[in-house]
């Protein structure tokens, strides 16, 4: 659980480290459009607050919007930590989509992160006060 967490905010890192990529991105993650359906309610209901959280961290990193990005990460996180008790309630190859699809919104978020970063944004999440901190 605490890996995911921890994934999120290596996420956060990178555009604090200012690295930066070649891609353009939209707000929209394309994982987002192409999101899968499945069996259970549990299961869509947790891929569409997925991707709206993912979405919105995305917008928020490109925005270079520090208060939303620090207040995302650890929801995102949250949700994620919610997806073996979700996959559980699937059938193996359901779970396996489920898991193949996470896998691609969060390389689509690294993604995003690494092609937004400057070093004024890696300044800005460095010097912000004003976010909660984990304890």
């Amino acid at each position: 659980m605490k890996f995911f967490h921890t994934f999120i905010m290596f996420i956060a890192l990178f555009a604090l480290a200012g690295c930066g990529g070649s891609k353009s991105t939209t707000s929209e993650l394309p994982a987002t459009r192409k999101a899968p359906t499945f069996t259970t309610v549990a299961a869509n209901d947790f891929v569409k607050n997925l991707s709206q959280t993912a979405n919105d961290f995305a917008a928020a990193i490109e925005a270079k919007d520090v208060k939303r990005i620090k207040t995302l990460s650890p929801k995102l996180g949250e949700i994620l930590k919610k997806r073996h008790e979700v996959a559980s309630g699937l059938k193996p190859s359901e779970a396996g989509r489920l898991q193949g699809w996470i896998n691609v919104l969060m390389r689509q978020v690294k993604d995003t992160a690494m092609d937004a970063a400057t070093p004024s944004l890696t300044n800005d999440l460095q010097n912000d006060q004003t976010a909660p901190r984990n304890k």
